[in-house]
């Protein structure tokens, strides 16, 4: 049987070879090559508008085979059958039950593959496939590894291509052959217009290419109420931090203005977003439903490698809030301003090293912090996995033996701010002066994203630099079982002594060397800074905490697809703030010249010209890597 399919849709391996785009007699081919998006091939004169229509154009080909129709049943049609695997497979569905439960609501999805006398059984399914006498779904798959190994198609880029998405009526597909960019769910009037955010669709080529906005796509967040979809305020958000923009209706302006904008805001949903109903839409999610779709996103980041998992910081941050009280707020009295503030307190684990939030906790602002350091590592561990998460910092606001003593039981590494006037401090105190070294710490400023370029700005940071002087000693600590390493920092004209504590052997790391690694953390500072920014806590036309809880998950997301985008771009753009990514990548003028299939973008000036095909080769370049790592076969097969 395996060998009568392959002699139906492909007639031979030399006829594949010479296989060109506009040929005609391979239609069977070129419909099981729209199988291969997973595999990087989009081909066919009559392209498919949506998954539907691919599937009815699919049974149209299986109906006109006569070798197939021995294998029919009493009610229903081998076409149907082979149809119906080939839309599990593609679709996604855990089970052939889960997709006939699907085609029962979907009477229309039933009709298009081919079951014009109802819903089969399982067992009817069942009693085909051993009819047949081969495993159908194995062969798709090796059917689909054959087209990738064998087919190498001129001008289109393997990122571009995007698969089938369950309970969606449309491809998500974007193509870039040299200039041309095509959004199949987008219709425009049109036939020109300009922009001036013609970067974004860099956002899109990354996140496509690594099969993010898929994920996004195929998560089903519960929803109190019908509202915007996930992935749309995911993406009217990026919109909004990357515009700059402090408030949702500022933002409705700009989208309204620039025809680009409201396309990436409507990858998802064809009507324009409302700014006024979207906050109320936020707030309709379920928080843990949201925090289950960040951890389905970040567990898939990790099958593909971009997030490492092992390496931590963890911190903490107040929020004021002002207006009418906010539920789950408290106040304290602030020292700083000295006056009475509101607010919450948020607590973070991030990865430094990838720029990704792995969590967070939100409470009133008069929790202390240390009660949540091992909760907060519980919580990235159940993400990434027990054994992912290694090391980790935090300040001394976590400060304590109890901790120390868990961490050194679960084998985790740590550094951390040691206290004054403590067991610790009085063992360092009693460290010779003449076992302390010379050593140049780096400024912290180092280690966050750069904000400003320039030789300028490179010598006010070199400056920051300062030599000092590092001693180290094994100190017991109270309430841990084991000794930990005190690394103890002279600053030149203080009598303070800078103190941290560790785990890490200094076989594995200097004093010197541990001090550099805590710096680390500066990220986490970072991200706080740049991102609290951007929540308009006070805006919100609800003062539930659950609106509130929702509104910080959605720009988490929304901050961590970004940090995605900059690791696809070159080394140059990886560790800048959103400020320098807005105006040196994403915000370039453009004219888009509308066809009936999408757009194209010509650019006036020829340096922006350059710089956007840069930029796309350093996708294309990263998107092929990261799919090296994540056999994309092993995406398509699903394990049952």
């Amino acid at each position: 049987m395996k060998d009568t399919i392959t002699e139906f849709f492909f007639f031979s391996e030399e006829d594949l070879r010479d296989f060109h785009y506009d040929t005609h007699k391979f239609g069977g081919l070129r419909f099981f090559l729209e199988l291969a998006v997973f595999l990087a091939v989009k081909l066919g004169i009559d392209n498919p508008k949506s998954s539907i229509s691919f599937f009815r154009m699919c049974r149209k080909f299986l109906v006109e085979i006569e070798g197939l129709r021995a294998y029919d049943g009493y009610k229903y049609p081998a076409s149907g059958m082979i149809n119906f695997l080939l839309f599990v497979r593609l679709c996604r569905f855990k089970t052939r039950e889960d997709g006939l439960k699907f085609l029962e609501r979907h009477k229309g999805w039933s009709i298009a593959l081919g079951f014009n006398n109802g819903v089969p059984h399982e067992s009817d399914v069942t009693k085909f496939v051993n009819k047949v006498g081969v495993d159908l779904d194995v062969y798709f798959v090796q059917l689909l590894r054959f087209i990738h190994e064998n087919v190498q198609i001129e001008g289109i880029k393997a990122f571009h291509i995007i698969g089938f998405l369950q309970h969606s009526n449309r491809f998500g597909v974007r193509i870039t052959t040299r200039t041309g960019t095509k959004f199949t769910s987008y219709r425009r009037g049109k036939k020109r217009a300009s922009t001036h955010w013609a970067g974004m669709t860099l956002i899109l080529d990354a996140l496509y290419g690594l099969g993010i906005i898929n994920l996004i796509e195929n998560i089903t967040a519960k929803k109190k109420i019908r509202g915007y979809p996930m992935l749309q305020i995911s993406l009217t958000l990026i919109v909004k931090m990357i515009s700059g923009l402090e408030d949702l209706h500022e933002l409705e302006n700009e989208v309204e203005d620039d025809p680009l904008l409201a396309m990436f805001c409507t990858i998802e949903n064809d009507d324009t977003p409302s700014i006024s109903t979207l906050s109320r839409d936020v707030e309709r999610y379920s928080v843990a439903e949201l925090k289950e779709s960040c951890k389905q996103i970040l567990q898939w980041l990790k099958e593909l490698k971009l997030i490492d998992g092992s390496v931590a910081s963890i911190d903490s941050s107040k929020i004021y809030t002002e207006g009418k009280v906010q539920e789950g707020t408290a106040e304290v009295y602030d020292h700083i301003k000295k006056d009475n503030k509101r607010g919450y307190k948020i607590f973070a684990i991030y990865d430094p090293i990838c720029g990704i939030l792995i969590d967070f906790r939100l409470f009133p602002i008069n929790q202390a912090d240390n009660p949540n350091l091992i909760p907060l590592i519980k919580s990235a561990r159940d993400i990434l996995g027990k054994s992912t998460l290694k090391k980790v910092y935090f300040d001394r606001g976590f400060y304590d033996g109890e901790h120390f003593d868990w961490l050194n039981k679960n084998h985790i590494q740590f550094v951390c701010r040691g206290k004054q006037r403590t067991k610790v401090a009085d063992q360092v105190s009693e460290i010779p002066v003449e076992e302390y070294v010379e050593e140049i710490l780096a400024s912290p400023k180092e280690y966050q994203p750069k904000t400003e370029r320039g030789k300028r700005e490179k010598a006010k940071r070199d400056a920051l630099k300062e030599p000092v002087k590092i001693a180290e000693r094994m100190v017991d600590v109270t309430n841990c079982e084991k000794r930990l390493r005190a690394i103890a920092v002279k600053h030149k004209g203080k009598k303070s002594i800078d103190l941290w504590l560790t785990n890490i052997p200094a076989s594995l790391y200097s004093a010197k060397g541990v001090i550099d690694e805590y710096r680390n953390r500066w990220g986490v500072e970072v991200f706080f800074k740049e991102e609290k920014s951007y929540w308009y806590l006070n805006n919100l036309p609800s003062r539930e905490l659950n609106a509130v809880k929702c509104t910080i998950c959605f720009n988490f997301i929304a901050y961590n697809l970004i940090s995605i985008f900059k690791k696809t771009l070159s080394e140059k753009y990886q560790n800048v703030g959103i400020k320098v990514l807005r105006r040196e990548v994403l915000r370039k003028n453009a004219i888009m010249y509308f066809n009936e299939d999408g757009f194209e973008l010509e650019f006036n000036v020829k340096k922006t010209k350059e710089a956007y095909y840069e930029h796309i080769e350093s996708i294309n370049s990263f998107v092929a890597k990261m799919r090296e790592n994540r056999d994309i076969l092993d995406a398509i097969s699903l394990s049952h």
